[in-house]
């Protein structure tokens, strides 16, 4: 197999919009239509989890039981996932190679880090935005993903892994999500599948309590974060095997787990709420987590000071020179922000999660020469802008331009 990938901003991924009667016909759809998709990713997972060595008995015994835990918990979702197959024409055991490869994952030493999250809650005008760090080598194995609704489930639009019902994205009813790999002495395999909990909360949640709702009722066993975001608020569940705890962001708050004041919730790859810490461990020994964290930190810091000085008219030190909007599509105000409240917008997030040379990187680019499992990137930067219902989506880093930005409107 070539060892060669496509640099990720030069990816110019399909988009899988689909409309049907009920659930079975939407998977059936999903399978025939991405069937290449799914057998490309189907594959590079086999040798991506053969490079972690994690024998074949031990990938096959982590999938089915991660199906028969997700037919316990949703079995609508369970359906889906078989049509999908059977519209791929392969079984469902290898599908859930795919959509559970985060519980498979759990029985590796290391893996690579992925993705840098920025949200602000404002009441009315919250946003969120992601780096969406993976293996390089997967760079063109996901697609854009406009998932129709039908009876009982909302629209939803956002990214996906071939074979994947959902990702990271942004309902109809304005309840969007983003995730981070963590890891925790006690991960194991067979859990509900954190995508699976994603696609559930993108169909099914119309409010903030539904969404976490949904995730506090799965079995899991892996650890991640997601970020919930609605006009309204951002919540980070983190997830540590089957334990999770919520972690706000509320004005005038600083109680365990929230970020006080500012309304910025960060995260990397590591757990930050205090009951979790016991046991909690680096995905891998040159994770650059803690670093990416700190530089998030610095630039919130230094973007607070920036707005501080905005409110009482002193003058910046670098005033004179104009601010760079390439990476900021859209930065006007959202609505439900009063007059004299400048909202934090998505533009403003995908500078905070801007990197270059020399920097932390939250923008992540493989460096020349990196052999295969060694080489991350940043394969897509995602903006949620719940209040208008709008999801940007554009393959690579901030720091590439986003020339392949993809607006939707729910």
């Amino acid at each position: 197999m070539s060892t060669e990938f496509v640099p990720a901003a030069e990816v110019r991924p399909t988009t899988f919009a689909v409309r049907a009667s009920d659930h079975i016909e939407r998977g059936h759809r999903r399978g025939q239509e991405l069937r290449t998709g799914i057998e490309s990713t189907r594959r590079a997972y086999r040798r991506y989890f053969s490079h972690l060595s994690i024998p074949e008995a031990a990938v096959e015994s982590a999938t089915v039981a991660s199906l028969e835990r997700l037919r316990q918990w949703w079995p609508t979702g369970a359906e889906e996932v078989e049509a999908v197959a059977a519209g791929a024409d392969i079984d469902v055991i290898e599908l859930m190679e795919i959509i559970a490869r985060t519980e498979i994952m759990t029985q590796a030493k290391a893996a690579p880090t992925e993705c840098s999250t920025v949200s602000h809650t404002s009441p009315g005008a919250s946003v969120a935005a992601q780096n969406w760090d993976w293996a390089a080598d997967f760079s063109s194995l996901w697609h854009f993903n406009d998932v129709g609704s039908v009876p009982g489930q909302h629209r939803h639009v956002g990214i996906a892994e071939f074979g994947m019902l959902g990702k990271i994205g942004l309902n109809e009813a304005g309840v969007g999500v983003l995730l981070n790999i963590l890891k925790h002495a006690g991960d194991e395999a067979g859990g509900v599948p954190i995508h699976m909990i994603l696609a559930r909360v993108l169909a099914e949640a119309g409010t903030l309590d539904e969404a976490l709702e949904i995730i506090r009722s799965a079995a899991t066993s892996s650890s991640s974060v997601i970020t919930v975001i609605t006009a309204e608020a951002a919540v980070q569940v983190e997830i540590a095997g089957a334990l999770k705890r919520e972690r706000r962001a509320r004005a005038g708050s600083a109680a365990d787990g929230e970020t006080g004041e500012s309304g910025f919730l960060l995260h990397t790859n590591h757990f930050l709420h205090p009951d979790l810490l016991d046991g909690a461990l680096e995905l891998r020994p040159d994770s650059t987590s803690q670093d990416r964290y700190r530089h998030l930190e610095g630039a919130v810091a230094d973007f607070e000071a920036e707005r501080a000085r905005a409110r009482t008219g002193e003058a910046a030190p670098d005033e004179a020179a104009a601010p760079d909007d390439a990476t900021a599509p859209d930065d006007a105000a959202s609505p439900g922000v009063g007059e004299g409240h400048a909202a934090v917008t998505v533009g403003d997030l995908t500078k905070l999660l801007t990197t270059g040379p020399g920097q932390a990187p939250v923008c992540c680019i493989p460096a020349p020469g990196a052999a295969y499992g060694d080489r991350s990137a940043t394969l897509v930067s995602v903006r949620i802008d719940p209040a208008r219902r709008q999801i940007d989506l554009a393959p690579g880093s901030p720091a590439e331009g986003l020339r392949g930005n993809r607006r939707f409107q729910l």
